[in-house]
């Protein structure tokens, strides 16, 4: 999968690999990373098709409200989301750089 590197979708990548071992919710997930439901979710959508994330529905939403969509990163998406920090321009890494291999596994 080739996906461009913003800084939107670097942020989004990081903040998948912070917590990776943790179902990811969109609406925290965009809080943490810092960006709008226009940038993150077409991100979203392509590590999903690529397989890097796998999806699923909040089974019983409390207060009648409708389910929300959760996400999970998948090991391959886990080396993906890796090499997608570690092959960003350095200046646009930001606290990504945290993720070069070598540096910080989590």
């Amino acid at each position: 999968m080739k996906s461009r590197r913003t800084q939107a979708r670097l942020a989004i990548a990081t903040e998948l690999l912070t917590s990776h071992e943790q179902v990811q919710w969109g609406y925290e997930l965009s809080q943490r990373a810092g960006v709008g439901a226009g940038s993150m979710y077409p991100f979203l959508a392509e590590l999903l098709v690529a397989g890097h994330l796998k999806d699923g529905w909040e089974s019983q939403p409390p207060g009648g409200r409708p389910p929300r969509r959760h996400y999970t990163v998948t090991d391959s998406g886990i080396d993906f989301l890796r090499e997608f920090v570690a092959s960003a321009p350095s200046g646009a890494r930001g606290r990504a750089e945290v993720f070069r291999p070598g540096v910080v596994q989590p």
